[in-house]
Parts: C-alpha cells; structure tokens; sequence
C-alpha cells in the first residue's frame, strides 16, 4: 500500500459526519519542524528497547521517527522539513537506515537546545524565519497528510499560535479505551495533538514565555503568577469555554492563541508510553492490511 493509498483509507480516524469530505490542504506553505531529541532522564518506551532515543525506537518495522516524516513530506500544506535532534552522527550511527529516508524526502537535522521551547526558537532561527512553522514530535506517528492539511488549513488564518486538540468524544468513540490527558473546559474536553502552527514572529512570545516558566513546574505558585490565579481556578472549575479560556491566555501571552479542533481521533494518540506503544502498533498494523 502506497502512503498516499494509506492516507485516504484510514476512515477510522475521522469521526460520524465527516467522511468522504476533502481537505483541500492549506495554500500557505509551512515549515516544519519535528522535535525528536532525548527527554530528561530514561524515556520508558526507549528504555524497552534499550535505546536512548524514543524516535528511534522500532514500530512495525521503522524507526518511529519515519512515520511523521512520511505524513509531512506528503501533505500538500508542508515546505521544507527539519529534525532537531541532539546531534546529526548520533541520529544516523544508531538508524542507518533512516539517513536513506531523511535524504530522500530532503530533510534536514538541526541540533537540540537546553530546553524544548530553546530547541524550537533554536531552529526557527537557524532555518532563516521562515514563517509559518508547523511544530510537532517525532512520537506522532499516527499522523497522516490529511491530518497536517486539515490543520494547516485551520491555522492560516491565524497571527500568532494554533495549537492542536482532539475532543474526548471523538476519542472515546473510537478508542473508548485509549488513556488520554484530558484539559477540562466547559463546553467540552480537549486532548491534545502534538501540532502546532507559529504563525508570524509575534507567535516566538509564547515560547518566550513558557520558557520563563517551564522550570517551575515543581513550585505551582510561579505558574498561578504568571497566568493568573482567576485564569487557572476558573479553568480548573470549568467554568471557562475552550474560546474564553484561549482568548484570556492570548491577553497573558501578548499574542493570538487559538486552539485548532481536529476531528480526527488518532491525532490525538502519540507514544508516552508501553500501552501507547501497543495500541499505535495495532492501528499501524491495521492501516497496513
């Protein structure tokens, strides 16, 4: 089966209501980058295996890192294509392999920074600015070309941030199963897809900002300030919609942000873990029969 045949049989993804509907795909041409690097400390997938590095990790056959190339170097609405891993020797001496593929589809690697939102301004600059960026991670590798298209297709009409969500019924439907993270809101709950479009250079204040705040992770009190304690409690109290909480995060942020609803189910399923691995080898599997 040839990946565009791949593409356009994978009905499952879509929910009641939108089959047979084309994505015309966006006009605007993205830059995309996939964050492939190591995560701190041992990733529980690689470690199965015995690997460093989670993109690496072999799924039905391929370095998982492969599928997302696939799915970008196919959609209509991707340009170039950029790997940021931590070193372009330590990405091909241990996936040889893989080096055939990312020449193939002209993919080029840029080196990790200290941090994730580092790495992306990292690349964006060294890549020349070449806005609008599509950003996603190498564990997304149920990511299909119309997924990329409907996305980007969303996202072009937007100044600053588009981040990718999947509803909770459209998973549950699907994959009644599937582990998820959920955010609460009041109108619905919302997964998210590992996509995301930086639109013009305003869009590098949300990096800008998280990066402030990242580490603060085990000190809540630093992340009720920078939000806002009313911003935080009425998300954690759903009594924000998904447009009212987004629209007061684009005050906080100093830029547009926006989450872009998908109406796919599977790109909201990456590999964070053994179980995940599990059940994206069986759709893989499922999508090669």
């Amino acid at each position: 089966m040839t990946l565009k045949n791949e593409a356009e049989s994978v009905v499952g993804a879509r929910p009641p209501g939108t089959g047979g509907t084309e994505v015309s795909g966006s006009s605007t041409k993205f830059t995309a980058i996939i964050l492939a690097g190591k995560r701190s400390g041992n990733d529980p997938v690689a470690s199965i295996f015995g690997l460093e590095y989670k993109a690496l990790v072999p799924l039905v056959g391929r370095p998982m890192i492969a599928y997302a190339v696939d799915a970008l170097r196919m959609s209509r609405s991707v340009g170039d294509i950029h790997v940021v891993f931590d070193g372009e020797d330590e990405l091909f001496s241990s996936c040889s392999n893989l080096k055939e593929e990312l020449d193939a589809a002209n993919v080029k690697v840029v080196a990790t920074a200290k941090s994730i939102c580092e790495s992306i301004i990292k690349a964006i600059e060294e890549t020349g600015s070449q806005f609008p960026y599509l950003v996603t991670t190498a564990d997304h590798a149920l990511l299909i070309p119309e997924v990329a298209d409907y996305f980007c297709e969303q996202a072009e009409t937007l100044s600053g941030l588009g981040a990718g969500f999947v509803e909770e019924k459209y998973i549950k439907e699907m994959y009644p199963n599937s582990k998820r993270t959920y955010l609460p809101f009041r109108d619905t709950n919302l997964s998210g897809a590992n996509l995301f479009a930086f639109m013009s250079p305003d869009s590098i204040k949300v990096l800008e900002f998280w990066k402030n705040v990242e580490n603060e992770r085990k000190r809540p009190w630093k992340l009720f300030k920078a939000f806002g304690f009313i911003n935080l409690v009425g998300l954690m109290l759903r009594r924000l919609s998904v447009k009212g909480a987004f629209k007061r995060a684009s005050k906080v942020l100093g830029v547009e942000t926006v989450a872009v609803r998908l109406p796919y189910a599977e790109a909201a399923i990456d590999v964070d873990s053994p179980r995940d691995y599990m059940q994206v080898t069986k759709i893989l599997e499922s999508r090669n029969s």
